[in-house]
């Protein structure tokens, strides 16, 4: 089973998701070269990521503070540093931990369903990064 941690900052205030809550339960980070027909390489790189996961009491708080950004206007908080990390195992074995700046929201969604046995309601966040910061995208 696989663990994500996300860290969403902006000055002193953080959104935090822990690992040990299991509440995402998908992570894809995609590099894009916007114009699929490049005969070079340029700077029309987009760094985009989306996060899904199941709504759960102990992650509202955290939940909320998304919302909040997500309808966030004001330039010295719309831009933040997210910094995902994954692991391998509940031991905490990282394989991959992605530190973007200056990402900011395209989308979130919550969705609620009616209760069934295999569904779970859901959240999925949509960021990117503000365009010429890629020199700044940090992969360990």
């Amino acid at each position: 089973m696989i663990f994500y941690e996300l860290k969403i900052e902006a000055g002193e205030d953080a959104i935090s998701i822990s690992a040990e809550s299991s509440a995402i339960f998908f992570a894809e980070i995609v590099l894009d070269t916007e114009n699929n027909y490049a005969k070079k390489k340029s700077n029309a790189i987009q760094a985009r990521m989306t996060i899904r996961g199941k709504i759960e009491p102990e992650i509202t708080d955290s939940l909320l503070k998304i919302s909040e950004w997500a309808r966030d206007l004001n330039d010295d908080t719309t831009y933040r540093k997210v910094t995902l990390t994954i692991k391998a195992d509940a031991a905490g074995k990282i394989l991959r931990t992605y530190e973007i700046p200056m990402m900011f929201v395209i989308d979130y969604f919550e969705t609620y369903d009616a209760p069934k046995e295999d569904d779970a309601t859901i959240f999925e966040l949509v960021l990117a990064q503000k365009e010429n910061q890629l020199k700044d995208f940090n992969t360990y």
